[in-house]
């Protein structure tokens, strides 16, 4: 009996090291799953591509920072996103993620969808609250935090991006081209040499242009500061509206830009690059050189040659209160697991890196010297099973986190250039503050229905704003929006005074 003791002991003894050798290791025994679905800007990759990026960040969480957690990588398609993810908040499903992307604080805040993150800040989100301390603001509604905003650069440089073989040989000279205005002169030339062409995709983002030009700031969505004061106005009586719908008519009538409008659902990038278009208004935080030789690489118009680029500055972004950042949702059981998560976001070149760049092997490969990347082989931009460089600055820290490719800049954006672009532009006389809809929330919800019906065609030049415009400002009062103006001034004056 003693020696059936003995054995016994001895096998129990020997079976608890190798479990804890096992486990320590990271090769047994199971830890929680945080679910992150992020939106992409491009293709939706895979299952399989992503389940191999999801395998290589996994094994670098377990096995090289020995966390104790996994991650579940969810990519959904931007445009599906807005209406999902709230979907999937609401219900708090089996399969809902743990961390989303935010990109209404605010209204996410006050529907409960996502969870207050005080009590992380001094602990597993420390590193990034530190590094971000200026801009938390961003992430505050009613004096509590329910979001990291993104750390990138969210400053953008708007530039008129063309075909330069086309614009060269009409003789423009593009060197004159700082606005919308000597952009037009450019278009009406263009359209004299090239009358079935298209030089420009869609006209939606003229008021975000002119918005820089007048020095009105956007606050929540339906009310702006201008210039110094911090008097809020219902955005859509502003200056920068009203002239950026009038442009987008007039250029819509004249054939500067696709004649689709609204109608088209197609991205600018995928029309401009496929050549429907042969030019197009976008805003990176990058220079113009870099932008002009990424669209020269990855613009494909079917025809098997290289098409040259160039791109040329036309307006530059004031800071804007962002409500876009990274959240917890409500329902989730391991919140300071998912704190620990967005933490690597803002800190660990690797995580932030494999969930842009994809997986090696799979999306990319290293060069003899270990210092830049490149595609395997056969493949690029456009063909690599996984690709999140769009969404590069949709998450995370993006000042510092880009893989070199030998080809060049692939993905947009520059940290160098986004942070100088941030450190140097206007600051907004309300920035940071984000308004509480709990005492309009009937008002938001009937002027949301209303913008939604407007909005559209008006930006995107598709019908006369002498006959919707004024049309459109009275459904708004009758929907409630001088209510919403007046409650945000109450909030805003509150706020200004620490209250």
């Amino acid at each position: 009996m003693k020696k059936l003791i003995v054995l016994l002991l001895t096998a129990l003894m020997l079976f608890s090291v190798t479990a804890c050798g096992g486990k320590e290791e990271g090769n047994t025994g199971e830890v929680p799953t945080i679910t992150l679905d992020m939106s992409t800007l491009f293709i939706v990759p895979s299952l399989e591509a992503t389940q191999k990026v999801e395998d290589q960040l996994n094994d670098y969480l377990l096995n090289t920072l020995h966390e104790d957690f996994k991650v579940h990588l969810v990519i959904t398609a931007i445009g599906d996103y807005f209406q999902k993810i709230p979907m999937e908040l609401a219900s708090g499903g089996e399969d809902a993620p743990d961390v989303v992307q935010v990109f209404s604080v605010s209204d996410w805040a006050n529907q409960g969808y996502i969870l207050p993150l005080d009590e992380y800040l001094d602990k597993e989100l420390k590193p990034t609250y530190d590094m971000i301390k200026p801009i938390m603001g961003n992430g505050r509604v009613s004096g509590q935090t329910y979001m990291m905003p993104r750390y990138f650069g969210t400053v953008l440089d708007w530039k008129w991006i063309y075909n330069k073989e086309l614009v060269d040989a009409a003789g423009i000279d593009v060197s004159a081209i700082k606005d919308l205005d000597t952009l037009a002169d450019a278009l009406a030339e263009l359209k004299t040499v090239y009358p079935d062409e298209h030089f420009l995709v869609y006209c939606n983002q003229f008021d975000r242009i002119l918005q820089s030009k007048t020095h009105t700031s956007q606050v929540g969505t339906y009310t702006a500061t201008v210039g110094d004061s911090t008097t809020l106005y219902n955005y859509y009586e502003t200056d920068a509206f009203k002239e950026a719908i009038y442009k987008a008519y007039d250029f819509r009538q004249k054939g500067y830009a696709d004649p689709e409008g609204s109608a088209n659902t197609l991205s600018h990038d995928a029309v401009v690059m496929g050549g429907s278009s042969k030019g197009v208004i976008m805003g990176h935080s990058n220079d113009v050189d870099s932008i002009a030789s990424m669209f020269t690489k990855t613009a494909d118009y079917g025809d098997g040659q290289t098409h040259e680029f160039g791109a040329v500055t036309i307006a530059i972004d004031d800071l804007a209160t962002d409500t876009l950042g990274i959240g917890i949702a409500h329902y989730c059981k391991n919140p300071d697991k998912a704190a620990k998560f967005i933490n690597l976001l803002y800190t660990d070149k690797f995580v932030w890196d494999c969930l842009i760049f994809g997986a090696e092997g799979q999306d990319y490969e290293w060069n003899e010297d270990h210092t830049k990347i490149r595609y395997p082989e056969g493949l690029d931009f456009n063909s690599v099973p996984y690709n999140c460089m769009y969404s590069c600055g949709m998450i995370g820290n993006g000042f510092d986190f880009f893989l070199e490719y030998e080809s060049g800049n692939e993905t947009g954006s520059n940290g160098e250039y986004g942070k100088i672009l941030f450190e140097q532009a206007g600051v907004p006389p309300l920035y940071g503050f984000i308004p509480n809809n709990e005492n309009v929330m009937n008002e938001t919800t009937a002027v949301s229905n209303v913008v939604e019906q407007y909005v559209n065609v008006l930006t995107y030049g598709d019908v006369n704003p002498d006959e919707k415009y004024p049309e459109f400002l009275a459904a708004l009062k009758d929907a409630g929006i001088d209510k919403i103006v007046a409650d945000y001034q109450a909030q805003a004056d509150a706020w200004l005074k620490g209250e």
